[in-house]
């Protein structure tokens, strides 16, 4: 009698073998499979959360998406000229028996570039009306004022012009000038001489040494251009640190070494301690100098009447400005020269479309950032 149960073969015996083995090999591939999907969404929620950390730092110092800002949707502009028109309603249109200057005042300066009781008395002689003339401070209320047609005319920084342009429907008709240059200043953005950084996208993982946070030339024009020209994210692809002062900037990049890496400064201010021998022409490189930017802008409200409008930029651009400080290279004072603020403002809004001051209630610390405020067109 024969056996029912047949000895296994060694093919039957090897695949009952690798069946075990395979499973084992699937459960360690499905393993490794799902420690890769995890470990890369863990990497992938942190680049999101460190992301998230670098927009809100650059966020928190005032720095926006470049976007081209235009005017608020109150206004039109039919013309192209990115400035408000006139209200196509007659009875919107304003004719005040008194018109309200004001005009921004610089405290540190030795005297007044424009002599604003001369312009007072020339624009009453034109228009043939009451003027009343104050200070600006470019807050809350001064902007609001404006906006409301409470002041008038407006004389402020070039930096602040965007803004109230957008906002508050200000028609900038003319800037300082002296001898057929604007009043204004560069930006230069220099190295020590021997620094290996030629480029602004060389600043990348340096260090960019800043005046204050109020300051155009020395921190928000700066900021500015690095996002928009070289992509560059402050507090994220490079660092800033502030020296507090415009001569300490420039001085910093003569020191053995170089105290700086990189500065920001006017150059009228770099030029200044040059000629004081301060600083040698061979101690630092610009790799960066912006176009003019105007100290002063001056202009009126959109919704004036079209006869007083074109009264007050007669006086405007005609005013001699006999009483306003001497500059010191032509001897002369300056006047007031028209412009085009499409073209001339170019620079100012390529500032504001990166950089909003206006971001936050409080100015922080200036270790920090810029707050809300007035700019310094330094």
């Amino acid at each position: 009698m024969t056996d029912s149960t047949s000895p296994t073969t060694p093919a039957k015996a090897r695949h009952q073998l690798a069946t075990p083995v395979r499973v084992v090999l699937y459960l360690a591939l499905a393993a490794t499979v799902a420690y890769v999907v995890y470990r890369g969404v863990e990497v992938s929620q942190a680049r999101a959360q460190l992301k998230k950390a670098q927009d809100k730092s650059v966020v928190r110092i005032g720095v926006v998406e470049a976007t081209e800002k235009h005017l608020a949707p109150q206004y039109s502009d039919k013309a192209g000229r990115l400035l408000a028109d006139p209200p196509a309603d007659a009875s919107q249109l304003i004719n005040p028996d008194t018109i309200e200057v004001a005009y921004i005042d610089d405290p540190d300066a030795d005297a007044s570039e424009v002599d604003w009781q001369g312009f007072q008395t020339h624009l009453a002689e034109v228009t043939g009306k009451k003027v009343n003339i104050r200070t600006y401070s470019n807050g809350v209320d001064d902007v609001a004022a404006v906006k409301e047609g409470k002041i008038q005319v407006v004389a402020l920084h070039a930096s602040d012009t965007p803004y109230l342009v957008n906002n508050a429907g200000f028609i900038p008709v003319a800037i300082l000038e002296n001898d057929g240059n604007a009043t204004g200043h560069r930006m230069d953005i220099a190295v020590p001489a021997a620094s290996p950084i030629h480029s602004l996208s060389d600043i990348r993982g340096h260090t960019l040494t800043c005046t204050t946070p109020m300051s155009v030339s020395g921190y928000r024009g700066a900021v500015a251009l690095l996002l928009q020209d070289a992509r560059l994210r402050p507090n994220v692809d490079y660092f800033i640190t502030f020296s507090l002062g415009m001569k300490r900037s420039v001085l910093g990049l003569a020191q053995p070494k170089g105290a700086f890496e990189v500065v920001s400064v006017s150059d009228d201010r770099l030029q200044s301690q040059l000629n004081k021998a301060h600083i040698k022409a061979t101690d630092f490189r610009i790799i960066y100098q912006s176009p003019v930017i105007p100290r002063t802008t001056i202009g009126y409200v959109y919704n004036l009447q079209p006869g007083l409008a074109a009264k007050i930029q007669q006086a405007i651009v005609g005013f001699e400005n006999k009483g306003g400080a001497v500059d010191d290279t032509t001897g002369k004072p300056s006047r007031f020269f028209p412009i085009d603020y499409k073209k001339d403002f170019e620079f100012v809004r390529k500032i504001d479309d990166s950089f909003d001051p206006r971001l936050g209630g409080k100015p922080p610390k200036a270790k920090e950032t810029a707050g809300a405020g007035s700019a310094r067109s330094d």
